[in-house]
């Protein structure tokens, strides 16, 4: 067996184009690990792309931030027992002026009767909707003295909005990473079958090997262009990983070929030279 021709950091950038690089990866990689590649690719390329919904989020939060705090009233929660100085019931509302939340320490209202209704405080519990007609209900009795506004809570938000980009890019790439593995498991197994069509000699750990060479393409454009804050149709990176592959495929099945033209080459000048000497 030969030994490999390309380094690993040089697939990134020659997996766009060059059929040698894919050749060498079915033939010649055997004990290259490319999950830790993939990961690592993964890593870098999720950055982009966690950074734009990081943006669409905040500015999510930001646009009706302000209009929800400036409708939160100060809430005083003194030995477990709720008080809000305002018009019970007291309703916090989006802006269809659907009802968001509830607030009634009167006991007029005890339970959520309003589909869009999340969250209902009243004296003593705070009612919140977990589904459709699910409810957990917490106790305010554990609480001794609380104070809660706007303000209080903004700046809760805040806090929260500092840690979404490290958050989300954990789990915008741990759950990246889990789809890709599976997904190049799939696109292993369709390029066996394309090998097979071939009359290729190549194995499942072979085209595993292209597999994750024909998604960097794809990968690599899905980071870019959410870089540029757009996107491509979903169905153009599966075609670009399905085109780099049956490239990949080919190109290890025409190493082959090209052994049997070079060995009658070599055959039939053997046999001219033998002609030559004779005469």
């Amino acid at each position: 067996m030969a030994s490999k021709k390309y380094r690993l950091l040089e697939l990134p950038v020659l997996a766009f184009f060059s059929k040698r690089l894919y050749r060498d990866i079915g033939r010649n990689w055997q004990g290259v690990n490319l999950a830790a590649y993939l990961f690592l690719l993964l890593a870098i390329c999720c950055i982009p792309a966690t950074l734009h919904q990081r943006d669409k989020i905040l500015q999510s939060l930001e646009t009706g931030q302000v209009d929800l705090l400036n409708q939160i009233p100060e809430i005083r929660i003194q030995n477990g027992r709720a008080a809000v100085n305002a018009t019970m019931p007291y309703y916090i509302r989006d802006r269809n002026n659907r009802p968001l939340a509830i607030i009634d320490t009167s006991g007029s209202m005890n339970y959520i009767d309003d589909a869009t209704v999340m969250v209902m405080l009243t004296e003593s519990k705070l009612i919140v909707r977990r589904g459709r007609n699910l409810f957990n209900t917490f106790s305010l009795s554990g609480i001794e003295s609380l104070v809660l506004n706007k303000h209080i809570i903004n700046g809760w938000l805040n806090d929260i909005q500092k840690t979404i980009s490290p958050l989300s890019y954990g789990i915008f790439l741990m759950l990246s990473y889990i789809f890709a593995v599976l997904a190049m498991m799939l696109v292993a197994v369709v390029g066996l079958i394309i090998a097979n069509v071939l009359h290729s000699s190549l194995s499942f750990k072979d085209t595993m090997r292209i597999a994750i060479a024909a998604a960097t393409p794809a990968i690599i454009v899905i980071s870019v262009t959410s870089a540029l804050g757009f996107t491509l149709p979903c169905g153009i990176y599966p075609a670009i990983t399905l085109l780099y592959l049956i490239i990949g495929i080919k190109s290890c099945s025409t190493q082959a070929d090209e052994k049997k033209v070079d060995l009658k080459a070599v055959l039939r000048k053997k046999s001219s030279s033998s002609l030559e000497e004779t005469a």
